[in-house]
């Protein structure tokens, strides 16, 4: 049986194509179901084809967390927006492409994208809380500290959802009342986990303005 094809160039398989089909077999079968051979017959082609476009299996999840960051990212907008509102539309942008490729959350724990243009939008946000009164390093920290809130956020409730435990509710009783109490208004969603996470920590980086 001949090979449908051999060469990527040649098939007129593009980089963008092996990404989102790679995206698509992590959201489907999860990050650990990636490999180059899998990815191929996904694509229809010969494993050797893939190599015209990503250098290894290391190279593919890397590219697959620059893809989904520059399909959920983007520039921070401009004045008259608060710091505040920048940092969280920034927090809420990543949460939504999380949330959209949920295969690339274990591959945003284990590696960063260095792209142009992940640095460019992390310049504008550090330039947004430079302008705000924060010291560039500090900046730096603030922003490392909401990505990686929002990151831990998803792999928290990924493997929460990959159990199957008991109902808490129903087991919180007179034994547990304080958590009773706590459950009485329904679960805790990843919404609402997200948006306290973040107000704790804007209300905790104005301590560190000056003056604050």
């Amino acid at each position: 049986m001949g090979r449908s094809r051999v060469q990527g160039k040649h098939a007129g398989l593009t980089r963008d194509q092996v990404l989102q089909a790679a995206v698509h077999l992590a959201d489907r079968d999860g990050a650990a179901a990636l490999s180059m051979r899998k990815l191929a017959r996904e694509l229809d082609v010969e494993a050797m084809t893939l190599y015209h476009h990503v250098q290894n299996k290391q190279g593919l999840e890397d590219a697959i967390v620059e893809y989904v960051l520059a399909e959920s990212l983007s520039p921070p907008p401009p004045p008259p927006a608060s710091w505040q509102q920048v940092v969280a539309g920034h927090a809420d942008e990543l949460h939504r492409g999380l949330a959209k490729h949920p295969g690339a959350v274990p591959l945003f724990a284990s590696r960063t994208a260095i792209t142009p243009r992940t640095l460019a939008i992390l310049e504008h946000l550090l330039r947004v809380l430079r302008d705000a009164g924060f010291a560039p390093r500090t900046a730096l920290h603030l922003v490392y500290a909401v990505a990686g809130a929002v990151v831990g956020q998803h792999l928290a409730y990924a493997g929460e959802q990959n159990q199957q435990p008991a109902d808490v509710a129903d087991l919180a009783g007179d034994d547990l009342p304080v958590l009773a109490e706590a459950l009485a208004g329904g679960p805790v969603t990843m919404e609402s986990r997200l948006e306290f996470t973040l107000t704790a920590l804007i209300a905790g980086f104005e301590t560190l303005l000056p003056g604050g």
